[in-house]
């Protein structure tokens, strides 16, 4: 596989340290080397939500927890005590709040599995959910939340502490035996194996991680899948059209690449079209960023590739059939003798023409690109994911989204919701498309006349979709937290790759 290294490719095969979840019922608790209760949040104080005698020592525990005024067993909140249950096993206790919900449960295991890394034999108690249904859907989010949990840098000392752990969800007998648990246990392993591989990709360095790399990357796991896999070089995409995702890489030394992949589609089915910005470092070009804590985090600026090819990449796991083509288009933007300058004007494969303002704002191009491409595919909807701005104002937990389909938004929006990675959508307004008004070309890439906003993109890659339903998705503003946000620690989350999903399953 040219451009690929071996190291690279070693960290982003590992998963997690801990790639699995079991089931057990409650004998496992008498190996267990940490025990989590989850417990909710009542009048009187905190309240165990598992049958009583069920686990030793939980008396003395409650009297802890009663006594702890930094403990209200809210929403995600690890208790600060630990008490001894059995000769082996600790316990702690983990806030769901009220009422209790999947995502209530999700975020709960996520901030226990992070607090426990390192702990050994690890039991997750699961409370009463109800019938079969609700019972599922908490094993899937707890299992989901336990693997995000889990997630650390590559390469760095916290990596090393938790090889040894087990990780095991401690359910009551009948669930061992349900068919629609084992499914439900299955889609939560796969989600959140599949972000984690999705985190590792985004936190992966500059230098080991070029257009080529990144190809190679998602072609061989394309490979592994049974999903079809096509990798472009400069000279291939020229002659489907992309002329915008060869300008934007020109000033590389390492050069552009494009990645399509396919899934089988029926006589006289249109399959879904997706797009994900693939820029595995943005310099800015020749308009090259200023803010120098802006330009060193620039390496996530391919977060939107690998959130669409995870999300193909595990809806081909879980054996969905969903019709589907993804262009991800990658580069570097970077300053050079060779790169495009403002006032240049590049050409998409419908025959459109854009003139370049800003040399930054270069996600929507190869967006563009990619749109053009595959509206002329006959594709049914047309979904992109790109970093493209930061200035939506939805904050770090919400990804913003824009469409010209208020059905196909709903959709997406209800499947982030289900996931547990919300988004929120935003108005597009026509008079917009007056403010990239261009003398020599279609449209400029921005507006010239007011500073750069999620809404100005969007209403750039409207005019690529066309009468095709879409739906535009920024996650410049949760790919990548600069801090801690609720149960997500700074680095990549993902996003939006569970709620694309999601999707992919509802539509299956």
């Amino acid at each position: 596989m040219p451009g690929l290294c071996c190291d690279t490719a070693a960290l982003v095969d590992t998963v997690t340290l801990v790639d699995a979840v079991t089931l057990a019922g409650a004998a496992v608790l008498a190996g267990a080397d940490l025990i989590i209760l989850p417990v909710t949040a009542a009048g009187d104080g905190p309240a165990p939500l598992w049958p009583a005698g069920m686990v030793p020592g939980t008396d003395r525990l409650m009297a802890a927890l009663g006594r702890e005024p930094r403990f209200a067993a809210g929403p995600a909140e690890v208790a600060p005590v630990i008490v001894a249950g059995t000769e082996t096993a600790d316990l702690m206790a983990v806030g769901l709040g009220a009422p209790l919900t999947a995502d209530s449960l999700r975020d709960a295991a996520q901030a226990a599995g992070s607090a426990a890394r390192g702990r050994g034999r690890i039991v997750f108690v699961l409370p009463a959910a109800g019938d079969e249904e609700n019972a599922a859907a908490a094993v899937r989010a707890v299992a989901e939340g336990l693997l995000l949990g889990r997630f650390r840098p590559q390469g760095g000392d916290a990596a090393e502490d938790a090889d040894d752990d087990t990780l095991t969800i401690a359910v009551p007998p009948a669930l061992l035996r349900s068919p629609a648990v084992a499914a439900a246990l299955r889609t939560g392993l796969v989600a959140a194996g599949h972000a984690n591989r999705v985190r590792h990709l985004v936190d992966l360095p500059p230098n080991r991680l070029s257009p080529e790399t990144l190809a190679g990357l998602i072609a061989a796991r394309a490979g592994e899948l049974g999903i079809g896999a096509e990798i472009w070089d400069r000279e291939a995409m020229l002659a489907r059209g992309f002329g915008a995702t060869a300008a934007v890489g020109a000033g590389s030394a390492r050069p552009p690449r494009v990645v399509v992949l396919s899934t089988p589609c029926p006589a006289g089915v249109r399959p879904l079209g997706l797009a994900g910005k693939g820029m595995t470092f943005d310099a800015g070009g020749l308009n090259l960023k200023q803010d120098f804590e802006s330009i060193f985090r620039m390496k996530e600026d391919m977060a939107g590739a690998a959130a669409v090819a995870g999300a193909v990449f595990a809806a081909a796991e879980l054996g969905l059939r969903v019709p589907l083509i993804a262009v991800l288009p990658m580069a570097e933007n970077m300053p050079s003798g060779s790169a495009q300058r403002p006032g240049d004007v590049v050409s998409h494969p419908d025959g459109q023409t854009t003139e370049i303002v800003d040399t930054d704002c270069e996600g929507r191009l190869i967006l563009a690109d990619a749109l053009g491409w595959l509206r002329q595919r006959n594709v049914a909807a047309l979904i992109d994911v790109g970093t493209l701005t930061d200035c939506a104002d939805v904050g770090p937990l919400l990804w913003a989204c824009w469409a010209n389909d208020t059905a196909l938004a709903r959709a997406v929006l209800a499947a982030g919701r289900r996931a547990g990675e919300p988004g929120w959508r935003l108005p597009l307004r026509p008079e917009y498309h007056a403010f990239l008004a261009s003398r020599v070309a279609a449209r400029t890439n921005t507006a010239l006349s007011h500073p750069d906003a999620g809404l100005t993109a969007a209403t750039f890659l409207s005019a690529f979709a066309g009468d095709t339903p879409w739906v535009h998705i920024d996650n410049g503003s949760c790919a990548y937290l600069e801090e801690d946000a609720g149960v997500w620690e700074e680095g990549p989350t993902g996003a939006p790759m569970r709620a694309l999903l999601q999707f992919l399953i509802d539509r299956a």
